[in-house]
């Protein structure tokens, strides 16, 4: 256990986004998708694919939020230019942006932890292994089972 407000969340944020790619590697995601959780929840599987495509795209735009909450906490922009910024940057709908504003009300900057923090358990974890997916899961258990700071994951080039 651990406060909310702390530098660990980056990283429990990060390993619970990055696991995702670990637990499924490659197509194995859109395949339990398509073949499980897409029939249980009464969705059209044949779109499984086309989802997960678009999902990418937006992950690539991501860090729009976290300059839409950058402005808009350190007081540049207001609710209005923020909710703008993230239906224009973040591809997010208006009421999705107006929404997200209202998290930065409530968890400040904690927005970064869910992409920052994937980004840098993913760089981190992948510099270690040997790119196989055994490999990757290895390192990311041994990421998971020692106690370390956000800067203890910056991967030198």
């Amino acid at each position: 256990m651990y406060p909310l407000f702390s530098p660990q969340s980056l990283i429990a944020e990060g390993t619970a986004n990055y696991g995702i790619e670990v637990a499924f590697p490659g197509s194995e995601r859109v395949a339990f998708e398509r073949d499980a959780l897409y029939p249980a929840a009464g969705l059209d599987s044949s779109q499984a694919s086309t989802y997960a495509d678009i999902a990418t795209l937006v992950d690539r735009v991501a860090y729009a939020g976290n300059e839409a909450a950058r402005r808009y906490l350190n007081q540049e922009i207001d609710r209005a230019a923020a909710t703008t910024w993230l239906a224009r940057y973040a591809m997010m709908s208006p009421a999705r942006a107006e929404q997200r504003t209202r998290f930065f009300d409530t968890y400040r900057s904690y927005v970064i932890n869910y992409n920052l923090g994937k980004d840098l358990v993913k760089q981190f974890v992948e510099s270690r292994s040997d790119g196989s997916p055994d490999g990757r899961w290895r390192e990311f258990e041994r990421l998971l089972a020692s106690p370390r700071l956000p800067s203890g994951l910056r991967v030198s080039h």
